[in-house]
């Protein structure tokens, strides 16, 4: 589709005879475009072909001269092939833009002069280019929507759920392609979205129901209906042992250990709190937090009778590593703090806390690539640890909500504002 810029109307005045009023004028309209959509996505040092078409449209009497075209990349640092260019009307000229690394957001400009040498108009083309090792700031859709992420990082797939639709993540870390399978249209639009250790992927939906691939995403089954008589949104789990959890308002909740064919009743104490982060211990025992402040609790019965744990202040979120050390998260006056039990909850050390600008509901806080976790605290920003014992600042963002990985590592940070997405691919 091609994108129109500008169009410029500029007066000559010509005797034409001695008969002639001086003062006639000679209307030339000079049109200039870009071939190219804006806002193209690119990575730094790629290349992009450039075409601008010129037109004039001028009385029959009037001559129609070529005109000079400067391409000149104006903001990012990139360079382009060919910088001055002559075209008459009716043809286009082109260039090479080459990406540079100075901005994610880069310009470039085709400036036109007449053959007199004097300025006749300028137009800009847009285009972003994403950067290692720096955070890039992304103000459009797909991923400014963004509500949850589930990435297989043996497979090479990620999934995003937005509101509303799933998307698959194309052969870029920045690509998005909307799943449309029929199964993900109204009332089921996809709400959320996991995957177990497996390799599973499981989305919920608006309507109710359940689906699952176990081919990477390229085909999706409906599992059992958690509740054959309710049409709600559910809330989706997948704990450290594969089993799927299940809740919604005024419902018991409920777990499948088979991949959503058959399900059962969790006890009534979890029901209370929903499920919000659930792990299954070395001894077989599980603790959860539910979906409110202060719901930390451990089951020795497979999920059917809870004994609440007594934890340090307002607790919000947890945690397990795989040496069955317990780390939760908690609102402490003007902090969040981090604390740490070695002992199944019995007693909690202090070990760490920051104070953010603002106070919401947590999501991914806990998360792990490679050798390090990145702890993403609301209002604050992302700590680096290697252990959740030693804590460095990683990225200071006072307006960050929540965060989230790709299969690739490339964190990506949603706002508070709802409309902007920090991408950061970290090099090596």
């Amino acid at each position: 589709m091609k994108f129109r810029i500008l169009s410029i109307a500029f007066i000559l005045c010509t005797a034409v005879s001695c008969t002639e009023d001086p003062a006639i004028e000679l209307l030339e309209k000079y049109d200039f475009y870009f071939d190219n959509m804006q806002g193209v996505r690119l990575q730094e040092g790629d290349q992009m072909d450039v075409t601008l078409w010129f037109n004039v449209f001028v009385n029959a009497s009037a001559p129609v001269d070529s005109v000079r075209i400067v391409f000149e990349p104006v903001t990012g640092g990139g360079a382009v092939s060919g910088s001055s260019v002559y075209v008459t009307s009716g043809k286009s000229c082109s260039t090479a833009w080459t990406m540079g690394n100075e901005s994610f957001t880069q310009t470039l400009r085709a400036s036109a002069y007449d053959l007199s040498g004097r300025f006749v108009t300028s137009v800009d083309l847009t285009a972003c280019a994403f950067r290692e090792n720096k955070w890039d700031e992304v103000t459009n859709s797909p991923e400014t929507r963004i509500m949850g992420m589930a990435a297989d990082t043996v497979n090479d797939v990620t999934f995003m759920v937005t509101f509303n639709k799933l998307y698959r993540q194309g052969a870029m870390y920045y690509i998005w392609e909307e799943v449309t399978d029929p199964k993900f249209q109204s009332p089921d639009f996809p709400r959320e979205v996991e995957i177990d250790r497996a390799g599973i992927f499981y989305v919920s939906t608006s309507g109710g129901n359940i689906f699952r691939s176990a081919d990477h995403g390229d085909s999706w089954q409906a599992c059992t209906k958690p509740w054959p008589d309710r049409s709600h949104y559910l809330h989706l789990h997948v704990s450290n042992d594969n089993r799927l959890w299940i809740y919604t308002a005024e419902e018991t909740v409920r777990y499948s250990d088979d991949g959503g064919i058959t399900w059962h009743n969790a006890g009534s104490q979890m029901t209370q709190h929903g499920v919000a982060d659930i792990f299954r211990l070395g001894n077989g025992s599980l603790i959860m937090h539910g979906l409110d402040c202060c719901s930390l609790m451990r089951s020795d019965d497979d999920g059917q009778t809870w004994t609440r744990i007594i934890t340090p202040d307002y607790t919000q979120k947890l945690y397990v590593n795989d040496d069955d050390e317990i780390f939760i998260c908690a609102d402490v006056g003007l902090t969040e703090t981090i604390y740490s039990s070695t002992n199944l909850g019995a007693t909690f050390g202090y070990v760490h806390s920051v104070g953010p600008s603002f106070r919401t509901s947590m999501d991914n806080i806990f998360n792990k690539w490679d050798d390090f976790y990145y702890v993403a605290i609301p209002g604050y920003g992302i700590m680096k640890s290697a252990d959740l014992h030693d804590y460095e600042p990683f990225w200071i963002n006072a307006d960050l909500l929540n965060l989230f990985i790709d299969h690739n590592g490339v964190l990506m940070v949603k706002d508070i504002d709802f409309q902007t997405v920090y991408y950061l691919k970290i090099s090596g």
